[in-house]
């Protein structure tokens, strides 16, 4: 009796799919990227908050248009560009990333809403003028990542696409890529813009933490099993992320949960799945964030150098610097310039040349300390 009572529940959801405005193109794991943890890892929810370096691109057509400038947003007068963009979306990320809430599709037993400790710090700012990067088709198969990144190994790229692409996609490899490709939040802007709120644009960091959640090892709740329901298909056992704690898709239509219902108020609001309210993670999934931020992606932190020191001897565009101690030499002339950005994450700066900032370009430097 219960397998026929599951078997009309799925009919119903499958004649009841709602699709979100925005959707996630990351492949689901395979079974070693689904169990890939530290052995004996156990996150302290009472430890330091750990800070990850993030880039942003902006992909622009030739001519300068289709998404942010270095001096404008291609769409109003006001003094906004694409610094101001990139500053705002890590504040958004970071105010999505200090509150968790208790999952409203709670497992049981229920487990708490422990607290995230993960924020972001902007560490560079890139504007790419290519028509043929803007238009490329990003639904390939795997799909379309531009031939360019920035501090590979030490900084999560993210790349502000064409906004004819909608929807988000992580570079393969759960917790052993860097890159994601987001291709709404230009429109999500334009959208704020036209209706004098700013939550549009803000939506833009919940698709961003969805991605770089899946940079951090954490797949799909139950998305893979609601795509078979959408194909027709009877979901098999071994759709869910294989997370002890979040609930799987037969125990959500057992507790009386809609798991397919994203834009719905009794939808999920994990930030692995789509409501535009996703904002909760289950300790099971930020102790397996915080594994793959300590392990893999270590060097990703900003108190953690992959490089003693580096003098800056030149400079013509926009660039990131990072080492534990970053000197522009005392023959060197830096003139930071033509609405370019200099950014320096170190331990210890030290200015012995010639330095000069221009009105208009950016000079940021975060001093912190190593906690190797």
């Amino acid at each position: 009796m219960k397998k026929s009572i599951i078997l009309i529940i799925l009919f119903a959801l499958s004649n009841n799919l709602l699709n979100a405005q925005e959707e996630c193109f990351t492949p689901p794991p395979d079974n070693s990227e689904r169990k890939s943890t530290l052995s004996n890892y156990v996150y302290d929810p009472d430890g330091p908050v750990k800070i990850v370096r993030v880039n942003f691109h902006f992909l622009l057509r030739t001519d300068s248009t289709g998404n942010f400038t270095e001096t404008s947003d291609n769409y109003t007068n006001r003094p906004y560009n694409g610094y101001l963009a990139a500053e705002d979306l890590v504040k958004y990320c970071n105010q999505r990333w200090s509150v968790n809430q208790p999952l409203r599709h709670m497992p049981v037993p229920p487990v708490p809403a422990l607290p995230k400790k993960v924020q972001f710090q902007l560490c560079g700012v890139y504007f790419h003028r290519n028509t043929a990067d803007y238009d490329h088709y990003v639904y390939s198969t795997p799909p379309y990542f531009p031939p360019f990144r920035e501090n590979s190994g030490e900084v999560i790229n993210i790349y502000i696409a064409n906004p004819s692409f909608t929807n988000g996609v992580a570079e393969g490899g759960y917790c052993a890529s860097e890159r994601t490709l987001m291709g709404n939040a230009y429109n999500n802007y334009k959208e704020s813009i036209d209706k004098n709120n700013v939550w549009d644009f803000q939506i833009s960091a919940r698709l961003i933490c969805h991605e770089v959640g899946h940079l951090f090892g954490l797949p799909h709740t139950i998305e893979e099993c609601c795509k078979q329901l959408k194909d027709g298909k009877i979901p098999d056992q071994n759709c869910h992320d294989g997370i002890a704690d979040t609930p799987t898709f037969y125990e959500l239509i057992l507790l009386h949960y809609l798991p397919c219902e994203w834009n719905h108020i009794l939808g999920s609001n994990n930030v692995m799945d789509y409501n535009a309210d996703s904002i909760a993670l289950s300790p099971e999934q930020i102790s397996k964030m915080h594994s793959c931020i300590d392990g893999t992606k270590k060097f990703y932190r900003n108190c953690k150098y992959k490089t003693q020191s580096v003098n800056i001897t030149s400079f013509t565009t926009n660039k990131a610097y990072i080492a534990k101690q970053v000197n522009i030499p005392s023959a060197s002339n830096i003139v930071v310039g033509n609405n370019s950005a200099l950014f320096v994450n170190a331990e210890e700066f030290t200015i012995n040349g010639t330095f000069e900032v221009q009105a208009g370009s950016i000079f940021n430097v975060e001093i912190v300390s190593s906690c190797d």
